[in-house]
């Protein structure tokens, strides 16, 4: 019995591959802000999250900027040489700043789980009104086709 069901789970996956179940709209600001208060964890990781990337991205241009000043400012190079080392510098602060973003803010979920339930809270919130009829020629089964 094992076998049949994920024969014909695999077939049913098979035959409906590609096709648009449903075109939902894009969230909004407002939405992804009613997904953080509404819905625990997840809403907690997305904030979570955001602070994480924060502090990456401004350990990166911290990182770029001291990158600069340091070798053109301070050590007289040329803006070539500034521009080089602000690339090596401001990987490095990227990466450094990583690692506090993600010690200072621990994580409560994992990011992957957080994003599938962001799209099932909103696939919910679009089909709330929604009239749920199947198109005619959708195959549920090989046998009632």
């Amino acid at each position: 019995a094992t076998v049949s069901v994920l024969y014909w789970s695999f077939y049913f996956l098979l035959y409906n591959m590609g096709r648009i179940i449903a075109d939902l709209p894009p969230m909004k600001a407002e939405d992804y802000a009613e997904f953080e208060r509404s819905v625990k964890p997840w809403g907690e990781q997305r904030a979570v999250r955001r602070n994480q990337l924060y502090t990456a991205g401004a350990g990166a241009a911290a990182g770029g900027v001291l990158g600069w000043v340091w070798p053109v400012m301070m050590r007289r190079n040329t803006s070539m040489v500034g521009g080089f080392m602000a690339l090596a510098f401001g990987i490095g602060g990227g990466v450094i700043g990583h690692t506090a973003g993600t010690t200072v803010f621990p994580d409560v979920a994992p990011n992957n789980e957080t994003t599938m339930m962001r799209r099932l809270w909103w696939a919910k919130q679009c089909s709330a009104d929604w009239e749920y009829k199947l198109p005619e020629d959708f195959v549920c089964s090989p046998f009632f086709s």
